[in-house]
């Protein structure tokens, strides 16, 4: 028999109940509610007064013998009584007893429970005891439940987890509208999220509804908070949802061990005195979002923020970084705090400040010997004041970029600025810095500093993207979209920006939609997803990896080439007489590739990064020249094989032999593939091989039906399968509509 168990949120009621009994009426249900929450045994004459309270007492204990009676009915030796009182048995499993269990051990489980309608529409006549019971148990039921909401929503500001943070803040201010700290985690949620209007707007909303309803101001730490929003120069507001199809930004996933050292980082530089933080992986892995994200963090937390950006121009001014920073302290508060005369060394690099303090004096002179020492003696002045004020954070995205000048003064400053709380925050495509950048040796030396903290931002794992599919896809179904994950994964090695820039084209392409309401991405209903073909790379991405390989080195461009054309890892002896260069050299070239994040380590060869850049790569290369790779790496492969391993590599030889138009090895070397793969009873690979050689050479397709006849013999076969020409050595990249296994959405948009 199933255990009953009572609901309490929402309609009462106990399940499951016997049809043919009945349900419990309301007063019945009223006083089975009331023996579960408040345990113990209670005198018969005190519950006929809390339900029947408005009867005479004889009528008031007729009707308490009748509710007896249907619980007895519904739950027989659970209700333990008497001729004085009455009592549970034992407890009933009840929501509210789960809720109250989850509240002290599994607050995440907690805030899931509808508290707020405790014994929604039980209102019974002539109880008032039971009402002002009902309501006093749901003040504290709620009071319960703001606790975990805050425990929750404190919880989700500390991992980033903006959505879900303004998720329980929104429901904590539903229950206390006047919850000022509610409001403040919905105001700094929404500003991670990029979102600062409308945070200023919800404030301004909750400081007229104090007005209105208590006559009274917001507190200090709010109207603090307000102010730092608003008086923020580091924040880059994004689009509303609602003025965008779709959004492609969810909560940060997979940074957590990212997201703790860098809050720390700012907590020791905030405490301590300076502190650098060094965010560093491959292009598009994501660090730009993560340090803006932080940026949002740290300006809710009353930082003043001032940015710089690098930039691959030969033809920069100098101090060009560091001067967009400056600039972005003219607002700032503390800078009228800085000597007169070290502004006006600034000036020469910001003359904006003039306009802004009229009465500086002229600067000392073009930045040569003493001049150039003044002109950084002021910079640094100007963040001493500014970090007097508040602590500030120095932000330069792509520091790889950053030119000489700006880097000798970044240098200078995080030696001069002693215990002031500031943080240099920088991000770095460590695969883009050559060893003759200047902020080579600027990171270099950064990296000897016992306060530098150097962070890696990895690709996401195949778990992570698919986490960040279902987030970004509202997807609510619990295994929804896992295949689709898998293939991104594949596809793009776990980038972020490929993974998003796939999904942008899968909209472009009507693979996907998005339902109006819940934002949901599914299947149009007019598209068969199973019917698309293959889904190349997208032009975004292709565009990126252009520009990525374009600043290589011709040398380094030729290796990258071959590895590509190669498909499969790809050792340097080989490389070396494609190439013509010794081992060493190959080896040396090849592991400036893997600097730049293009090429990886296995097992001692070499493959390239991730499919798509491989993909690229080859679909750039001009016909003659990809046909002159593979015949070269056919003939590489042949003169670096072992005879006793010939076999082995045979269909490799003669997969590039074909592509690069050398009939007579693809021939030789399908049929020796063929006999590779049948001694292996590999019979299926076998026929694939076969087909090869007579594709080459048509002249010996007699001889190839005789070895397809024999084969068919040694597998058993009445017939020959189908089996598709197989090309080992250049796999592809693409997706195809069928990895897509969304539902199919009815209404989309």
């Amino acid at each position: 028999m199933t255990e009953p168990r009572l609901t309490l949120f929402g309609m009462a009621g106990l399940e499951p109940s016997d049809p043919a009994e009945g349900r419990l009426t309301g007063k019945a249900l009223a006083l089975l509610a009331y023996l579960a929450l408040e345990p113990g045994g209670h005198r018969r004459e005190a519950l006929a007064s809390l339900l029947w309270g408005e009867s005479d007492d004889g009528s008031a204990r007729a009707s308490l013998r009748q509710a007896l009676r249907q619980l007895r009915e519904a739950l027989g030796p659970a209700i333990a009584a008497d001729r004085d009182s009455i009592s549970l048995a034992g407890p009933i499993p009840s929501d509210v007893s789960a809720f109250l269990e989850a509240v002290s051990s599994d607050t995440r489980r907690a805030v899931e429970f509808d508290v707020p309608r405790f014994l929604e529409g039980m209102v019974l006549r002539g109880a008032p005891a039971f009402d002002e019971w009902r309501d006093a148990t749901r003040v504290r039921l709620i009071r319960r439940y703001q606790e975990a909401l805050r425990i929750e929503a404190r919880d989700a500001l500390g991992r980033s987890r903006w959505r879900r943070a303004a998720e329980m803040a929104e429901r904590w201010l539903a229950v206390d509208s006047l919850a000022e700290e509610a409001m403040g985690v919905l105001m700094e949620a929404l500003h991670c999220q990029g979102a600062r209007s409308a945070a200023l707007a919800r404030y301004r909303d909750f400081r007229e509804m104090l007005k209105r309803e208590i006559g009274s101001p917001p507190g200090l730490a709010l109207s603090g908070l307000a102010s730092q929003l608003e008086s923020a120069s580091g924040s880059a507001p994004i689009p509303e949802e609602e003025t965008v199809p779709q959004r492609y930004e969810a909560d940060l996933v997979g940074r957590e061990p990212q997201w703790q050292q860098m809050t720390q980082a700012f907590e020791a530089a905030s405490a301590a005195g300076p502190e650098v933080l060094l965010l560093e992986g491959e292009s598009g892995v994501g660090k730009t979002r993560l340090a803006e994200d932080f940026i949002h963090w740290t300006v809710a937390r009353g930082a003043t923020v001032l940015r710089g950006q690098g930039y691959q121009s030969a033809g920069e001014a100098p101090f060009g970084t560091i001067a967009a920073a400056l600039r972005a302290a003219l607002t700032a508060p503390g800078l009228a705090g800085a000597d007169p005369e070290w502004l006006a060394e600034v000036a020469r690099l910001v003359p904006e400040l003039k306009r802004r303090f009229p009465g500086l004096p002229a600067g000392a002179g073009d930045a040569g010997g003493l001049e150039r020492w003044r002109l950084f003696e002021g910079v640094a002045q100007l963040f001493l004041a500014l970090a007097a004020e508040r602590p500030t954070v120095l932000y330069f995205d792509d520091l790889q970029w950053c030119d000489a000048e700006s880097c000798a003064l970044v240098s200078f400053l995080l030696h001069r600025l002693g215990g002031a709380p500031m943080l240099f925050l920088a991000t770095v495509t460590a695969g883009e810095m050559s060893r003759d950048l200047p902020a080579q040796q600027l990171v270099h030396d950064l990296m000897t500093e016992n306060r530098c903290r150097s962070v890696a931002v990895p690709p996401l794992s195949e778990e992570e993207v698919w986490q960040l599919v279902r987030r970004l896809g509202n997807i609510r179904t619990p295994t929804g979209g896992r295949r689709f994950a898998r293939r991104l994964f594949e596809v793009s090695d776990g980038n972020p920006f490929q993974v998003i820039e796939i999904a942008k084209m899968l909209f472009t392409e009507g693979l996907l939609a998005v339902t109006p309401v819940s934002r949901e991405w599914v299947i149009p209903t007019e598209a068969d997803a199973a019917s698309f073909g293959r889904i190349e790379i997208p032009r975004s991405v292709s565009d990126a990896l252009a520009t990525r390989i374009a600043r290589l080195p011709e040398e380094l461009r030729d290796i990258l080439a071959s590895i590509a054309a190669a498909g499969r890892p790809v050792g340097t002896e080989v490389l070396s007489l494609i190439h013509g260069y010794s081992r060493l050299r190959v080896a040396a070239l090849a592991d400036a590739l893997m600097e730049r994040h293009l090429v990886t380590d296995e097992a001692g060869r070499y493959r390239m990064a991730h499919p798509l850049l491989a993909q690229y790569v080859r679909a750039d290369l001009t016909t003659p020249r990809r046909v002159e790779l593979h015949r070269a790496l056919s003939q590489a492969l042949e003169d670096t094989a072992r005879p006793e391993r010939l076999g082995e590599v045979a269909g490799e030889i003669a997969s590039h032999a074909e592509q690069g138009q050398d009939a007579e090895r693809a021939c030789r070397f399908g049929l020796l593939a063929a006999d590779h793969a049948r001694e292996r009873l590999g019979y299926e690979e076998a026929l694939a091989w076969l087909e090869l050689a007579a594709r080459a050479v048509p002249a010996i397709r007699g001889e190839v039906n005789q070895r397809r006849a024999a084969l068919a013999r040694q597998a058993g076969w009445d017939e020959l399968p189908e089996v598709d020409p197989t090309d080992g050595a250049t796999p592809g990249a693409a997706l195809n509509g069928s990895d897509i296994d969304l539902r199919m959405g009815a209404e989309t948009v």
